[in-house]
């Protein structure tokens, strides 16, 4: 982590987004997912130097009324504000059983999951959603149609007395990023992802980086949601209001495990859940949400692209802990 956070901080990132910055992508490749890892520095770098985001930034909160809260990220780094998000949320769901914080201006807020997690370790039966109403957009309603929407994710988590079940899901087959991570190794994506600028399916990443256009998960079900999540992100948060940008808002909800009956015996009943999903598998195994992310987790193997590795040598030579492909 220590390399990722020495370049962070030579782009003039704050001392406390950066190590935010850096723990996260760090933990998203020890858990499974490379396409919200370290490969996205490479876009940090972007967005920093064409001042698509402010490396400065410090997300504050601007008003709190009751259960209900309200962040301002600043036009920075996501990270840190989805953190004081949630944190909030909890504080505020310790106090009224339900606390809920609404975030604006935030630039990219890495792998969604992570924000569920952190609710549902502090005991909290937690769901965040994030969208964004300007373009670039990503996903069509089915091919041929023109982009509308961004990938607009949800993560849920509910606590147990152990593990929590966690999903973490964008409204899109597969995320833009993984189609670039596809790319980059020269690997084909499953077929139906997406579309390629005549309206046809492909499995080639060219084709998608040449005008093509994301697939809605599950068809209208995936699509009609990501409508919804951008009408409980951006227009109840007003992230879309005249002067903000970027116009990217995030909802947070967290509930207390007793806010409807003995919170004990509400997590006992999230462990005999998963329970119940994990044995149902005759010929085959079946995981528990979240049962992927920690197998991966608790092999502790950080594999990194060639290209990120050198990256991060740029900044500090002494990378440790990090093998390539």
């Amino acid at each position: 982590m220590s390399s990722t956070y020495a370049l962070l901080r030579a782009w003039n990132v704050t001392d406390v987004a950066a190590r935010c910055v850096a723990e996260h992508l760090v933990e998203s490749e020890l858990t499974g997912h490379p396409s919200h890892g370290l490969r996205q520095l490479l876009r940090y770098r972007d967005l920093i130097e064409t001042g698509q985001c402010d490396p400065r930034a410090v997300p504050v909160v601007l008003s709190q009324q009751g259960p209900i809260a309200k962040i301002d990220a600043g036009g920075g780094f996501g990270h840190p504000a989805m953190r004081l998000a949630v944190e909030t949320a909890v504080e505020l769901a310790r106090e009224f059983k339900v606390g809920v914080t609404g975030v604006v201006r935030a630039g990219h807020t890495g792998r969604m999951g992570a924000w569920a997690e952190q609710g549902a370790a502090a005991g909290m039966f937690t769901l965040v959603m994030l969208a964004a109403s300007d373009p670039p957009f990503a996903l069509a309603a089915a091919p041929g149609a023109a982009p509308v929407l961004r990938t607009n994710p949800i993560s849920i988590g509910a606590p147990g007395t152990e593990d929590p079940l966690t999903l973490d899901m964008a409204m899109s087959v597969i995320s833009e990023s993984s189609i670039l991570v596809a790319a980059s190794r020269g690997e084909r994506v499953p077929e139906g992802a997406f579309a390629d600028s005549a309206g046809n399916l492909s499995t080639d990443p060219a084709d998608y980086l040449d005008g093509g256009v994301l697939l809605p998960a599950a068809g209208y079900k995936g699509f009609g949601l990501a409508v919804l999540i951008e009408a409980f992100c951006v227009a109840l948060t007003g992230a879309d209001m005249a002067g903000l940008h970027p116009t990217s808002g995030a909802t947070v909800i967290c509930i207390e495990s007793d806010a409807f009956t003995d919170g004990a015996a509400a997590r006992a009943s999230v462990d005999a859940l998963r329970h119940r999903i994990r044995s149902s598998g005759t010929d085959v195994r079946v995981d528990a949400p979240g049962d992927r992310s920690r197998a991966i987790r608790e092999a502790g193997v950080l594999a990194v692209d060639d290209d990120i590795v050198k990256l991060l040598r740029g900044s500090n030579p002494l990378v440790d802990g990090v093998r390539t492909r």
